[in-house]
């Protein structure tokens, strides 16, 4: 696979409009390593994209035209939907070398944006939920075969005890007994330790679940 971002460097990109188109264009280019933000305006502070921009230590304006003379960047992105503020942005950067996508094209890249997510949201999930619904369904399993050997387990124990007690009782005729005691005793040490190996795989089987729901979560 080409690595696009080791190739070129990363285009600059200026949002102005904080609200919640500028926070999904926000949320969309700042994980990405071919693109990078460089500043976010909007007339409040408070606005969702500001406070993240802030949050992430990136320039934030109150004035758009401040921002413009400070910041210099490949493409502004205008998501307020200001009646006339395309054509006032456009004016202001006539002569650079600064692209500008208008609230129209932006709200386009937002919808395309958002069903590309769904897409891939609803293609994860298909391959993903028939996986976890076999863990689940293994794990259940594993852990009713737990519980017999457990039991078969705890009847080894007494019959364990109960073949040392006889050999006690018998002396040294009771060697016999003696020698099942001990071979019981270490059968059940080694099913002991299989349990214990059952156990920590459906640990893991527990923990593969989670972390599945948390990635099926992310993608929301």
């Amino acid at each position: 696979m080409v690595d696009l971002a080791a190739k070129h460097e990363a285009i600059t990109i200026g949002v102005i409009g904080g609200g919640r188109g500028g926070m999904q264009l926000f949320g969309f280019f700042d994980s990405s390593r071919l693109a990078r933000i460089r500043f976010v305006v909007d007339r409040s502070v408070t606005a969702p994209a500001m406070v993240a921009a802030k949050a992430k230590q990136i320039p934030i304006y109150t004035d758009f035209e401040q921002a413009l003379k400070r910041e210099k960047v490949d493409f502004v992105i205008e998501t307020t939907g200001i009646e006339g503020f395309d054509e006032l942005l456009t004016e202001r950067l006539a002569g650079t070398h600064t692209g500008i996508l208008t609230h129209g094209m932006a709200r386009l890249m937002i919808q395309v944006m958002a069903e590309h997510r769904q897409h891939t949201q609803d293609e994860v999930s298909d391959v993903v939920h028939p996986i976890k619904d076999r863990l689940a369904t293994g794990l259940q399993g594993s852990q009713a075969i737990v519980k017999e050997i457990n039991q078969v387990m705890s009847s080894m124990q007494m019959l364990a005890l109960n073949a040392s007690i006889e050999a006690a009782k018998a002396g040294t005729h009771g060697r016999g007994f003696a020698v099942v005691a001990d071979q019981m005793g270490k059968s059940v040490d080694t099913v002991r330790a299989l349990t214990q190996e059952i156990e920590s795989v459906n640990a893991n089987i527990i923990q593969v679940s989670t972390q599945i729901d948390s990635i099926l979560e992310m993608l929301k």
